[in-house]
């Protein structure tokens, strides 16, 4: 039975759309604002890792093995040296007899992992690496499959198998997925990438300015605060006077976060790294056991994996290494400078250590799970509860039309109420006004 204080580890405002567009209409303007960041943003898994201020409509937190680490200012570590005690983690398990499928989309982020391990693991040891990859893993990066994992690794095929099947074959898997949450989201990119157009909204009085500051996203002289009239036109949901109003309090819901945190965040590349890096992080640690996942229990299938970036190492370097130019130099096309670097000391390819872009690989690896019931089981699931108990709408039973799925499940009209009730009480507590 789901009670009004019932704690969750995971919601998401996706599925079951008619559901949140009934109940939109009966909420007050703190619930719709919510209910309106999955409009500007989906999918709308958002929570706060820290201490920073951040309410909700429910209870939810973080499972202890994705919370942010207390900011430790002496932390001295390299990005190399980091990288290369997370491959010396991987070495060890080998030793003891673990098998790892790399879960590759041929982004940075994969690549990165894969040359980890290629530079720290005997020949004999990579014996026991499996990449997993689908045919766009091969096209973002053909140069480097070609060189250096054609015929060199077992391969599986990411787009006919899910996380459990290589848990089942007892391999654990390694994922990326936090790689973007380390050096900053792509939602910032895509601001940097139209920043003359969001400059051209403004009225003439601030333009000039706000242009002497375009080349400025990651210097650490220039507050973020400088930019907030762009960040709240790119943040709005639309033109009108409700969509602008969204934008403006979700620039101060994130700004009241950051500045109730105790982790320094400066400049207007260091806003947008934040969001991913306290926000959405637990969302990219998560979303593989639940998502694609078919046969076995969330907890179970998340305890399997090794999420590379979540070692507290590369969290810490995280932390400690805003506005340096290793996260990136002030132009879209050096995002991630100091990995580039990492795989460019391997692999010696200068177009993709000067020109590779951001692209997003997430769903390249995947794993529809066609055929599997996890498609429309996916289609349901609204939350988790903190004993990784699903919270779906409609009923799983009417959905899943594969009897394998594992997992114990609330639907129904009590799920309904939990949720519809929450947001009835939700009230707007961070605008000054």
């Amino acid at each position: 039975m789901i009670n009004s204080n019932q704690l969750l580890y995971f919601s998401d405002i996706r599925p079951a759309l008619k559901f949140w567009n009934r109940v939109y209409p009966k909420v007050g303007a703190g619930s719709k604002f919510y209910l309106d960041i999955a409009k500007r943003f989906r999918p709308h898994r958002l929570v706060s890792r820290n201490e920073g201020e951040w309410s909700q409509p429910w209870n939810q937190v973080v499972p202890d093995k994705f919370k942010m680490p207390v900011y430790n200012p002496t932390f001295n570590k390299t990005f190399e040296e980091v990288t290369d005690e997370r491959a010396y983690e991987i070495k060890l398990g080998i030793q003891a007899g673990k098998k790892y499928a790399v879960m590759y989309s041929g982004g940075m982020d994969s690549t990165l992992v894969a040359v980890a391990l290629m530079r720290n693991l005997t020949q004999e040891e990579l014996k026991s690496v499996a990449i997993c990859a689908s045919m766009h893993s091969i096209i973002e990066n053909p140069n480097f499959w070609q060189d250096h994992i054609y015929g060199k690794f077992t391969i599986f095929d990411s787009n006919t198998h899910l996380y459990d099947d290589y848990i089942n074959m007892g391999y654990t898997p390694i994922t990326a997925d936090e790689g973007d949450c380390i050096f900053g989201t792509s939602i910032g990119l895509q601001l940097y990438h139209n920043y003359d157009y969001f400059v051209g909204l403004q009225d003439p009085a601030v333009q000039a300015n706000l242009q002497k500051l375009k080349y400025k996203i990651s210097d650490g002289d220039v507050h973020y605060t400088a930019y907030k009239d762009i960040i709240i036109r790119y943040l709005s949901l639309n033109d009108t006077e409700h969509g602008l109003n969204f934008g403006r309090m979700l620039y101060e819901k994130y700004h009241l976060n950051i500045i109730t945190s105790s982790v320094p965040v400066h400049s207007f590349h260091d806003f947008f790294w934040w969001l991913i890096f306290n926000v959405k992080y637990y969302n990219c640690s998560i979303r593989g056991a639940i998502y694609f996942n078919s046969t076995i229990p969330a907890q179970q299938c998340t305890d399997s994996m090794v999420n590379w970036f979540n070692g507290e190492g590369y969290q810490h370097w995280s932390m400690n290494n805003n506005n340096n130019g290793l996260k990136i130099r002030n132009t879209l096309a050096t995002y991630k400078y100091v990995q580039r670097k990492y795989i460019f000391e391997y692999d010696k390819n200068e177009w993709y250590f000067w020109f590779k872009t951001k692209l997003e690989s997430m769903a390249n690896l995947n794993i529809k799970g066609k055929n599997r019931g996890i498609t429309d089981l996916t289609h349901s699931i609204v939350g988790m509860t903190d004993k990784y108990e699903y919270l779906c709408i409609p009923d799983p039973k009417k959905d899943i039309n594969n009897n394998s799925y594992k997992g114990v499940y609330h639907y129904g009209p009590e799920v309904e109420y939990f949720f519809e009730n929450s947001l009835m009480n939700y009230k707007v507590d961070w605008m000054d006004d």
